[in-house]
């Protein structure tokens, strides 16, 4: 369900395979117009296409995409299946693996040098996302939805009526936004439950409890670790201080701001939680837990996956992250601690009882597609199939394990499904080869299929099974931990395109804004450093950028 293993997020891209079934509400059946003399082929959405119609694409390769069978992007099991099922040929402009910004490196080279651009890409980068909009050669993407897309999906869509802004000019819908998860990546606290039994703890719920905790895992260990081998909280902020694993976020947020994302202030007006000053207790707070050896020494070094290595090592005490991370990257530490219980905990809140989380977007990513293009009714023949067919297909449905047996399911002589890391060869996310990232999702279809399981239900859907079988047993708890603090969640209130200012000084105010931070944090600056970076934060770009982000706001309300 993450990023990790199972590959949730991304500015990758990848290859999907489908086509709607006949009747399906929204998708027309128009028949090919024909003209005396020749036969053409004009918007005529099918099932399948004779002969195939080719779609171009590029490819960002997920780093933790695997292949087997001999199989490359470029000729998958999902490939041939577009191929075979829909006449659907997929075409490879060309593929990177994407580590470092490489695909948005390369994409950008294409789109300066002239080269052919592809027909159906998707972003998950937003920058890159808006210049390829705002190229001029990518068209309105509004109509096509409205006429092709299937119910299911439009119903899906409908769910965040919000999630289109991002990628709208003068209310023309330019690109499709990939739909995630509800709650994917908001977070709660992960902690070593046997730990606390050990020590006859409660699991801390305000900050002051939780220092206890820290001090109590560090140096009284119940596993008999020396107090410099463990961490008691695992957080890493080198990519940001707001983000899914490992995550600071939440420390602000008990004392009323969630930095590097747009609140909505006691004025009503959107303000940059970052610049808040708000953002100086929580500074204190790191500053003096890195003091006390409670956090990472190298936190600033950290990303979220490096967050996860004490965790699975069986070192580290507690660690922030979603409801889903039971099954990865937690189920790990088994291997290296056998005894070791994590448990989900809710957030602990600050000294006047507040407690904030940032909230996860219904999206992660954009589709565009290319105004030459001459079948783009064949993309939605495609991604249709997927979400009528595969997002949350009803039981007995060819889809019940999965896309593909033997690469993401396989199942047993008694024709059961049997766990991911059996399958001859290994298990293959194959959502990964297919054009849309994570192929297709209703945002609430897994946390529905989560209280149904955290309720006592016997998993029967395809969504429950994969829950029950792969992310391990305390995610169903987890996701009634996470929905039990509900009215905590904030989502970033600013989703429309990068502004003006954004774009010629976001970079540099973001560098700024980081650098002041891990100075406070490490101790090599005061705490007043913060008022300073507030004042050139403002002048520096930033007062215009807050006015650009509610004129924004003001027209969207």
């Amino acid at each position: 369900m993450g990023k990790g293993k199972w590959g949730i997020k991304g500015g990758l891209l990848a290859l999907c395979a489908g086509l709607v079934l006949s009747g399906c509400g929204g998708a027309g059946g128009e028949k090919a117009a024909e003209s005396a003399d020749t036969p053409i082929i004009e918007n005529a959405y099918k099932e399948k296409y004779e002969p195939p119609v080719p779609i171009t694409t590029a490819w960002g390769i997920n780093p933790i995409a695997k292949f087997k069978n001999g199989e490359s992007i470029e000729n998958s099991v999902a490939t041939q299946w577009a191929k075979e099922k829909f006449g659907i040929d997929i075409k490879s402009l060309w593929s990177v693996t994407d580590t470092n910004g490489a695909f948005v490196t390369k994409m950008r080279l294409a789109m300066s040098s002239g080269q052919e651009m592809p027909e159906i890409v998707t972003v998950g980068d937003e920058l890159l996302a808006q210049d390829l909009i705002d190229s001029g050669m990518y068209q309105e993407v509004g109509p096509l939805f409205d006429k092709y897309a299937s119910d299911t999906w439009k119903a899906a869509m409908a769910q965040d009526p919000n999630i289109w802004n991002s990628y709208s000019r003068d209310g023309k819908k330019m690109g499709i936004p990939i739909l995630d998860y509800a709650y994917n990546n908001d977070y709660l606290l992960w902690i070593r439950q046997d730990w606390l039994d050990k020590l006859k703890l409660e699991a801390p719920k305000t900050l002051s409890e939780l220092e206890t905790v820290m001090e109590a895992f560090k140096n009284q260990n119940p596993d008999g670790l020396s107090p410099d081998q463990v961490v008691p909280l695992s957080i890493g902020f080198k990519t940001s201080m707001n983000t899914w694993m490992g995550d600071p976020s939440w420390i602000f947020g008990a004392y009323g701001t969630l930095p590097q994302q747009w609140n909505i202030g006691a004025d009503g007006k959107l303000e940059y939680g970052s610049a808040n000053p708000a953002m100086k207790q929580g500074l204190t707070k790191l500053n003096e837990w890195l003091g006390k050896g409670y956090i990472p020494q190298e936190a600033a070094l950290w990303d979220e996956n490096k967050t996860a290595e004490p965790a699975v090592a069986g070192t580290a005490g507690i660690i922030p992250g979603p409801y889903w991370m039971s099954g990865w990257p937690l189920q790990d530490t088994a291997k290296n601690v056998p005894d070791a219980v994590w448990k989900p905990i809710a957030i602990p809140t600050g000294p006047d009882g507040t407690a904030m989380r940032h909230g996860t977007k219904y999206s992660n990513g954009v589709i565009l597609i290319k105004k030459d293009m001459q079948h783009p009714e064949a993309f939605f023949t495609y991604q249709n199939y997927l979400f009528d067919n595969y997002a949350d297909p009803k039981p007995g449905s060819p889809y019940d394990y999965g896309l593909f047996e033997g690469y993401d399911y396989q199942l047993d002589e008694k024709g059961q499904p049997i766990p991911g890391e059996k399958i001859d060869g290994g298990y293959v996310n194959v959502t990964l080869y297919l054009l849309v990232h994570d192929g297709a999702r209703i945002p609430d279809a897994q946390m529905k299929a989560l209280m149904n399981l955290a309720d006592g239900k016997k998993p029967v859907t395809k969504l429950e099974k994969d829950v029950a079988l792969n992310y391990g047993p305390e995610t169903p708890a987890a996701a009634k931990v996470l929905l039990s603090q509900e009215e905590i969640s904030r989502k970033n209130q600013f989703t429309g395109p990068t502004t003006e200012t954004m774009k010629s000084r976001l970079d540099y105010l973001n560098k700024m804004e980081n650098q002041v931070f891990n100075e406070i944090i490490y101790g090599k600056s005061p705490i007043d450093a913060f008022d300073t970076f507030a004042e050139s934060w403002k002048s520096g770009g930033g007062d215009k950028i807050t006015a650009e982000v509610n004129a924004w706001y003001d027209s969207v309300k």
